[in-house]
């Protein structure tokens, strides 16, 4: 009869973990194939291109790389509204960050980012620590 008595706890502790919520005790079990996504359009928000609209022009390393007429000084950036172009490739806007930092995608997928300071533009790849300074061509 003892050995009945101290089997007692743990049959009770079985059957209570067994138990499940039923609908009247506000339980839910289980996985109805709904899921609600809510996207917040304003995170990547495109629309008002206006700063980076106010740094377009050439950009250059040296005073020859803002001579279109050299053909050997190569090492420029051309900023527009919708993205920079940089030897042949154009990078489109992907995220306006602030009004001086901006993130451009690549054919490739890759992402560069671009920030202005002043009459420079900073321009670091693939989150590398070495940065090139360009400075605007008059």
């Amino acid at each position: 009869m003892a050995a009945s008595w101290t089997a007692l706890p743990l049959l009770l502790c079985l059957a209570a973990c067994q138990e499940l919520p039923g609908e009247d005790e506000g339980g839910t079990i289980g996985y109805d194939g709904t899921v609600a996504i809510v996207m917040d359009d304003s995170i990547n928000d495109l629309s008002d291109r206006s700063a980076l609209a106010a740094y377009e022009g050439r950009y250059g390393v040296s005073a020859a790389d803002c001579d279109p007429d050299n053909r050997y000084m190569t090492e420029y950036i051309e900023v527009a509204d919708v993205g920079i172009a940089y030897r042949g490739e154009l990078k489109t806007l992907s995220e306006i960050v602030d009004d001086t930092t901006f993130t451009f995608s690549a054919s490739d997928q890759s992402l560069e980012t671009i920030r202005f300071d002043g009459d420079a533009l900073i321009r670091w790849p693939d989150d590398r620590s070495m940065r090139t300074v360009y400075r605007r061509c008059a």
